[in-house]
């Protein structure tokens, strides 16, 4: 018998309606359908990320392409706007760092959040192109779409209200050679913390109430791309010129605090899946916000008190997902990593993501738990709903923004136990058996 253990009377924290995020992409040609606003409703998505991970590196929301596509994407941010404001939801947007501009990045904060009258000048690019002011990009969002499309009717969508959207991201992994970079510097966290003040201070002057997150990574000799800007911690004394701490130290010499830093967390490697080791993985999500929180503090210092950390992209497998990602047990893992995350001081978690589409060149090994043989992202595939939607959708039964967290424990490894005290007064037990072969007996 397993004795599991509530302390009602213990509380951990508030939960927080962006750790029910989900990623949306412009790649989702059904993004903007009843299907999926019953799909986020069921699984009771709070936020989304728009435009879709690496894509977001090139990608320019003003013609609705990466740079080398003479095509436009089957979605687009009206299509998200529309998903979204019916959702009444919390929008993450994340800008095109790699081969975007900062006035292209205030347009996008102006289209979505000034008002018709906002005065604002956004400047000239370095390739000349004028971005006007931020008012020219609200009364786009405000007007009525024209006889002749000039390009930009997808825009023009009859909102003369500002949307409100909060919360922006810099680039996406910006620290990995698989991002799309044309800085001088590509990769370069100095680089990128240079371009981030600038990003930060024409944003904010078209919206002053936005938050603006900046990429980072758990480590602090961690993707050390460039060495010619070492930094020394305060605290220990040991030079690091791994990307987080050169980021924020650079930062702090600037004058610059962000809002919140950003964090991706994969579990396993294509290739070594293993599905014991993705259902005990996600008790490093502690190791993850102690140690980031730790270098927050070393190199900002009290300034840093107040920014948030943010997790916007979670699966299992980094890349090349396999039957393990569509299993029963990936869904056991996304259900154990939020739990997990609810025990820290993340304050957000967007799965990755709604929709992918299906691969058949990951790991589909017989020693994995499963008989779909092909992996996806999404939690869905057309009609096909994957134990991770289910999941998802259990999860709201369990948790709920507003609710209160507290201390669960288990004296056995592979049954985890997790607790929340709902708004009403009642309490909410979630427990999970990680063996593939036992039946177990708890006691609570």
């Amino acid at each position: 018998v397993t004795h599991l253990t509530v302390n009602a009377g213990q509380p951990i924290r508030t939960a927080d309606a962006r750790w029910f995020g989900m990623n949306a992409a412009v790649w989702d040609g059904t993004l903007d359908t009843p299907q999926t606003l019953s799909v986020l409703t069921n699984m009771g998505t709070r936020a989304l990320r728009f435009p879709g991970g690496s894509a977001s590196d090139d990608y320019h929301w003003v013609y609705n392409r990466q740079d080398n596509n003479s095509w436009t994407w089957s979605s687009s941010l009206a299509s998200f706007i529309h998903v979204i404001t019916n959702l009444n939801g919390q929008a993450m947007i994340t800008l095109n760092y790699g081969t975007g501009f900062t006035n292209e990045a205030a347009a996008w904060v102006a289209y979505v959040n000034a008002a018709t009258a906002n005065s604002q000048s956004l400047g000239v690019d370095a390739t000349g192109t004028n971005w006007h002011t931020a008012g020219y990009w609200a009364l786009l969002r405000a007007a009525a779409p024209l006889g002749t499309d000039d390009g930009k009717n997808f825009l023009r969508i009859h909102r003369p209200a500002p949307l409100g959207f909060k919360y922006w991201e810099i680039g996406n992994e910006c620290y990995g050679s698989w991002e799309t970079d044309s800085n001088s510097v590509p990769h370069d966290p100095y680089t990128y913390a240079l371009r981030a003040r600038d990003y930060i201070s024409l944003m904010k002057a078209v919206d002053p109430t936005i938050k603006i997150g900046v990429v980072v990574t758990p480590g602090e000799d961690s993707y050390a791309n460039n060495t010619s800007h070492p930094v020394v911690n305060p605290r220990t004394g040991l030079t690091h010129n791994g990307w987080t701490p050169v980021l924020l130290a650079t930062l702090t010499s600037l004058g610059v605090t962000p809002d919140f830093v950003i964090h991706h967390r994969y579990a396993q490697n294509p290739g070594g899946e293993d599905d014991t080791g993705l259902l005990g993985s996600s008790t490093g999500w502690a190791f993850d916000a102690a140690n980031l929180r730790q270098m927050i503090t070393d190199y900002v210092g009290s300034n840093g008190t107040n920014i948030e950390l943010l997790c916007t992209e979670n699966n299992s497998v980094s890349s090349a997902p396999g039957k393990q990602s569509t299993s029963l047990v990936n869904g056991l893992f996304m259900a154990d990593s939020l739990a997990q995350l609810m025990q820290t001081e993340f304050n957000g978690l967007f799965w990755w993501d709604l929709r992918n589409g299906p691969e058949t060149d990951g790991n589909n090994n017989s020693s994995l738990y499963g008989w779909r043989l092909y992996g996806d992202y999404g939690v869905l595939s057309g009609t096909d709903l994957y134990p991770t939607y289910y999941t998802a959708k259990l999860m709201r039964d369990f948790v709920q923004a507003g609710d209160t967290v507290i201390t669960a424990a288990s004296d056995y490894a592979l049954l985890s136990i997790y607790a929340v005290r709902r708004q009403n007064g009642s309490l909410t037990i979630l427990t999970i058996n990680k063996s593939p072969s036992n039946t177990a007996t708890g006691q609570v």
